[in-house]
C-alpha cells in the first residue's frame, strides 16, 4: 500500500537528486557569512567560504575565488554552521521510505544520518549508501550501523539471532563479512551471549553499540567495552540502588520460561521502582564511570512524546509530509501503547522528568551525547528531520545551552564516527556540509527551523530550492 502512495514521490525526489548533484561538481563561493565555531562558542566577522566539489577549499575574509564560480551565495551576514547529524534513525522500514526520508532531512539542515536497523537487506542499504557517496542520489551522508543482534525469536524481523556465546561469535563474523559499520546489541540478549558479542566485536575491530540488554547491568556494558548506547532510560535505571535486583528478577523470570506478558510486566514495574530508589550519589558514580570510559549516548528523549500522546495535529505540515498510508497506520492501535499499564501511564510525566534530570547530570559529568531521534515510518510520530530539531529543543529545556545542544549534532558525531575530513568545524579540507541561518544559533536554536540555505556535499540548496522541495513533499504525500 505504501509503495503505491510513494510512487509519485519517488519520481519527484529522484529527479530532484540527479539535477542537484550536477551542481556539486562545480565551484561554490559563499560570501559574507559569520562562521560559527560550535566548540569554542564564537562567531567570526563576515568571511568567505570557497567550495570545490564536495570539500571546503578556502576560508577567509577575502577570497577571490575562480573567475566564474558556478554558484555565488551572498550570506548577507547570516550564520554558517556545520551540517547537523541525526545519530539514530531508521530509514529502511519499507522499501521506499528513503525516497521521502532523505529530502526531509535536508530541508531541516541534517546532512548526515546513522541508520540503526532496517527491514530490508544490507545489499539494498549499501546500494543507496554508495549512490549518495558517488553523487548519483542527493542525500545526507549515510552510516549503516543497524546490524542488530537479539535473542530468539528476535524483536524485529530480519535480526541477527544469538542465544549462546558461540552463536554470538558466529554472528559477528557474518556482520564483519557483510560490511556493517558496527555491531548493535539488542534488548533480550542474555549476559553470557552479550559478553561474547562484545569480545567478538572487539576482535574484528567493530565498535559495539546499541541497547543495554534487559538482563545486563550498565556497569557490565561499560566493562565489556560498549562504546555507544542507544536510548536513555537504562542510565536512569542504573542510578537506582535496586538496578541489580530488577535485572536479576528478569533473568530469573526468563530462565523459568515466563510468559511474554509477565516479562513486559516486570519491565513496566521498573518505573515505580526507579522513582522510589534513584540516588544522586550513586548516579554521580555511574555517570563518572561512563564519562571515563568514553561511552557515547544517543538519548532519543523525543520518543517519550509518543507514549504521552504529544502528537502533532493532523494538519501540521510535518504530518502532511508523511504518506497518507503511513498516517493511517499511525492512527491505528499500537502494540507499544497497548502494553502500557495504568500505573505506567500515571507515572509517565514523573519518569520523563527524572530522565531529563539525569540527562543534565550526565552532560555535566562529561558523558558524550549524540543528538538522535529514532525517526522512522515504523515509529509513530517520530519524524525524519523534524524530530531531531525537537530533540535539540528538549536538551535546552533540560538545561543545556544552545551551544552545548548544537554540539551534540555537530562536534560530538564528528568525534564519534572519526570520518576523514570531518571534525565539526568549517575549515579547509573539511567536507562541505553546511547550514546557513538567519540568526545566531548560539543564542537560540529556533533559527534552525528555517535555514536560509543547506549545503550537502557541496550542493547548495537555497531557500527557494528548500521551499520547492517542501512543496513537492507535501504534494507527494497527499
Amino acid at each position: 500500500m505504501i509503495r503505491k502512495v510513494l510512487k509519485f514521490a519517488i519520481a519527484l525526489v529522484l529527479s530532484m537528486s540527479v539535477t542537484a548533484y550536477a551542481e556539486a561538481e562545480e565551484t561554490v563561493l559563499i560570501k559574507n557569512a559569520r562562521i560559527v565555531d560550535v566548540e569554542a562558542g564564537t562567531t567570526s566577522p563576515p568571511q568567505s567560504v570557497l567550495i570545490e566539489g564536495a570539500r571546503i577549499a578556502e576560508v577567509g575574509p577575502e577570497i577571490a575565488g575562480p573567475d566564474a564560480p558556478a554558484t555565488v551565495l551572498d550570506a548577507e551576514g547570516g550564520f554558517l554552521i556545520p551540517g547537523l547529524w541525526d545519530s539514530h534513525v531508521h530509514i529502511f522500514s519499507s522499501q521506499d521510505e528513503p525516497d521521502l526520508a532523505l529530502p526531509l532531512y535536508m530541508i531541516n539542515g541534517i546532512t548526515a544520518i546513522r541508520d540503526m536497523g532496517a527491514l530490508v537487506p544490507i545489499e539494498q542499504q549499501q546500494a543507496l549508501q554508495a549512490k549518495i557517496a558517488a553523487g548519483e542520489v542527493l542525500g545526507p551522508q549515510l552510516i549503516l550501523s543497524g546490524a542488530w543482534v537479539d535473542a530468539s525469536p528476535g524483536s524485529w524481523p530480519g535480526m541477527f539471532l544469538a542465544d549462546t556465546p558461540e552463536e554470538a561469535r558466529s554472528v559477528v563474523e557474518r556482520i564483519d563479512a557483510e560490511g556493517w559499520a558496527a555491531v548493535k546489541a539488542y534488548s533480550m540478549l542474555n549476559e553470557a551471549t552479550y559478553r561474547s558479542l562484545a569480545s567478538a566485536a572487539r576482535d574484528v575491530g567493530l565498535p559495539l553499540v546499541g541497547h543495554i540488554p534487559e538482563r545486563v547491568t550498565l556497569d557490565t556494558a561499560i566493562k565489556a567495552g560498549q562504546v555507544g548506547m542507544e536510548h536513555f532510560g537504562r542510565i536512569t535505571m542504573a542510578c537506582s540502588t535496586r538496578e541489580a535486583e530488577m535485572v536479576d528478577a528478569l533473568r530469573q523470570a526468563m530462565a523459568e520460561g515466563a510468559e511474554l506478558s509477565d516479562i513486559f510486566g516486570l519491565m513496566a514495574d521498573r518505573n515505580a521502582i526507579v522513582l522510589g530508589s534513584w540516588d544522586a550519589h550513586l548516579c554521580a558514580d555511574v555517570l563518572g564511570r561512563m564519562a571515563r570510559a568514553g561511552m557515547y549516548v544517543s538519548p532519543t528523549l523525543i520518543v517519550a512524546d509518543f507514549y504521552t500522546g504529544n502528537w502533532p495535529a493532523a494538519d501540521a505540515p510535518r504530518m502532511q509530509m508523511v504518506p497518507s498510508a503511513v498516517r493511517e497506520a499511525w492512527g491505528k492501535p499500537d502494540f507499544r501503547l497497548e502494553a502500557m499499564t495504568d500505573e505506567v501511564r500515571a507515572l509517565a510525566e514523573e519518569s520523563i522528568a527524572l530522565d531529563r534530570r539525569t540527562f543534565l547530570l550526565a552532560h555535566e559529568a562529561g558523558v558524550p551525547i549524540l543528538a538522535s531521534s529514532d525517526a522512522s515510518f515504523a515509529n509513530p510520530y517520530l519524524f525524519h528531520g523534524f524530530s531531531l530539531l525537537d530533540e535539540l529543543d528538549i536538551y535546552v529545556a533540560a538545561g543545556l545551552t544552545p551551544r552545548e545542544a548544537l554540539s551534540t549534532a555537530t562536534v560530538a558525531p564528528a568525534r564519534f564516527f572519526s570520518l576523514p575530513n570531518q571534525d565539526g568545524t568549517i575549515a579547509p579540507g573539511q567536507r562541505a556540509d553546511l547550514v546557513l541561518l538567519d540568526d545566531n544559533p548560539l543564542e537560540s536554536l529556533a533559527t534552525l527551523r528555517a535555514p536560509r540555505a543547506v549545503v550537502v556535499g557541496g550542493t547548495v540548496l537555497d531557500r527557494a530550492e528548500l521551499d520547492r522541495m517542501t512543496d513537492e513533499l507535501l504534494a507527494a504525500a497527499e
